[in-house]
């Protein structure tokens, strides 16, 4: 049997408490129409309070204090090519715990003629930008 080190105990019992999710509002703007977002290690769910926009669920990789979240749809148009749209968020987590106090995001787009054997960049769009602030954050 081998000997688990105090250390080792400590590392095991601490690492869950450090994964937290939050709960947190976000106000009423003319790009999200407000809602709530739940905020996780490995990802994002942002809930509109527009009845016509499903849940964005994004993908996240945390490296430190800094998530970096994606979502991205490709979607096939009608002379062969594609059109790709991504939103990218950034969320600073504080040091000192606690939930972040903004997210700012990026979306960008672009479309794709077909191009022999793969596509060809025909247009990429300006990125859209901006930060958002979360408030009434809540540990789940």
């Amino acid at each position: 049997m081998k000997q688990v080190t105090p250390l080792a105990v400590l590392v095991l019992l601490t690492g869950p408490a450090l994964a937290e999710t939050w709960r947190c509002d976000v106000p009423y703007d003319e790009v999200n129409g407000g809602g709530h977002v739940t905020l996780e290690d490995d990802r994002i769910v942002f809930v509109s309070n527009w009845p016509h926009r499903d849940p964005e669920t994004l993908k996240c990789i945390r490296t430190g204090r800094t998530s970096e979240c994606m979502a991205a749809d490709l979607v096939a148009n009608r002379e062969g090519g594609a059109s790709v749209f991504a939103k990218l968020f950034s969320i600073v987590w504080p040091k000192d715990g606690g939930p972040p106090v903004t997210i700012t995001t990026r979306q960008i787009s672009a479309i794709f003629e077909d191009h022999d054997d793969g596509y060809a960049l025909a247009e990429a769009f300006p990125a859209i930008g901006y930060t958002f602030p979360l408030t009434d954050c809540k540990a789940d």
